[in-house]
């Protein structure tokens, strides 16, 4: 129960985690007296690189904006945002307020529309539902010097710009520098995002080769909030388009993807729940003497070369289990070890998502953190 109340209150950008603490909370909780107070952020954040996969840690977000909430005791939100000295500082202070109940802080919001003011916390958790996957799959970002908001000199790739969220309701009594009461709340950040790596496929018996043309992720949410609060891109082999859309979900063959050590990888971010996303790979290649694709491709007695097929993989494993339900602030890879997914010639098809052939692929999952999934065909 208390894993899945995270996952729903994370989900909502961590303005429903707020609600849900208070639920929690049967007391009453009296306003504080007057205090100083502040909210610090952390300079870097667990996460992998776009292309790269990297090890925890590696990788600072890029700070585009930054909005913090003060809860109070009755689930009223009220809104400040961060000038480009407290961005670069990762703090902000305030001089001589109520304690609040909590803080929320949100980073990046790009599309989201985040209420200004002093708002219950349903108002800001529906403007959150409203974050589109777009603004986490941003093209890459390049400065040449360090920006006014303290963002490094250096290339910041789409995984280091997705919205990031933090919630804090115990606070630490600092060493104060006015002779006031001074308290601090040091807010960690998640993404409210999954991230999926992926690497090649590579030719099993009954294929003499085996070679990606494009890579696609299909049927996602297009908005934050789950299923009933989002539209979600799910083509089938009859609505197929001829030019794939949106640009970011969709890659041509990259030879640096090699499934083999120094490898890069295929990567897109998607909202969590229980839309599981599919990849689906374009290939070209020889079936063997003998061997025939899922359309009946192929000769019994001479090798048969093939162009722009489909593989299509609806599914994955962790540890031997079929995810049903992807979490935010997840790394799930495939395909990024020994060569690639090994594929044999049934389940390559004429079209992409056909309903009557399904692979499922062994994933490794964690928070932020190395997991390799398993896909199941």
């Amino acid at each position: 129960m208390e894993k899945l109340t995270k996952s729903l209150c994370i989900l909502t950008a961590l303005a429903l985690l707020a609600a849900c603490d208070k639920d929690a909370d049967s007391g009453v909780q009296i306003p504080a007296a007057k205090t100083n107070f502040e909210v610090s952020l952390p300079g870097a954040l667990e996460t992998y690189g776009v292309e790269d996969p990297q090890a925890a840690g590696q990788i600072t977000p890029y700070y585009d904006n930054v909005t913090v909430y003060l809860v109070d005791a009755g689930g009223n939100a009220t809104y400040y945002a961060w000038t480009n000295d407290e961005i670069k500082a990762k703090q902000k202070r305030f001089e001589q307020i109520t304690e609040p109940a909590q803080v929320l802080v949100i980073v990046n919001s790009g599309s989201a529309i985040l209420p200004t003011g002093t708002v219950p916390l349903s108002e800001l958790t529906a403007a959150m539902m409203k974050s589109s996957v777009v603004d986490h799959n941003q093209i890459a970002r390049t400065l040449a010097v360090e920006d006014a908001k303290g963002n490094a000199a250096g290339t910041y790739n789409s995984v280091q710009q997705v919205m990031l969220a933090g919630e804090q309701s115990v606070f630490t009594t600092e060493t104060s520098d006015d002779g006031h009461t001074l308290k601090k709340a040091s807010v960690e950040l998640s993404s409210i995002v999954s991230r999926f790596e992926i690497g090649t496929v590579k030719k099993g018996t009954g294929l003499d080769a085996l070679t990606v043309e494009a890579v696609y992720v299909n049927n996602f949410l297009n908005f934050n909030g789950g299923a009933l609060n989002s539209t979600i891109q799910n083509y089938n082999e009859i609505t197929w388009p001829a030019t794939f859309t949106p640009a970011w979900a969709t890659d041509s063959y990259n030879a640096a993807v090699t499934s083999a050590t120094g490898t890069k990888a295929y990567a897109y971010q998607v909202f969590s729940g229980n839309v599981v996303p599919h990849i689906i790979y374009k290939v070209s290649g020889t079936v063997s003497a003998g061997y025939k694709l899922a359309d009946g491709t192929g000769d019994a007695d001479n090798s048969t070369s093939f162009t722009g097929k489909y593989i299509t993989v609806k599914g994955f494993r962790d540890s031997g289990s079929l995810i049903s339900e992807i979490e935010p602030h997840k790394i799930y890879k495939l395909g990024l070890e020994d060569g690639g997914i090994e594929i044999t010639p049934d389940k390559i098809t004429d079209k992409p998502e056909k309903a009557k052939i399904d692979l499922i692929v062994a994933v490794s999952v964690a928070d932020w953190t190395v997991a390799n999934v398993t896909p199941e065909i």
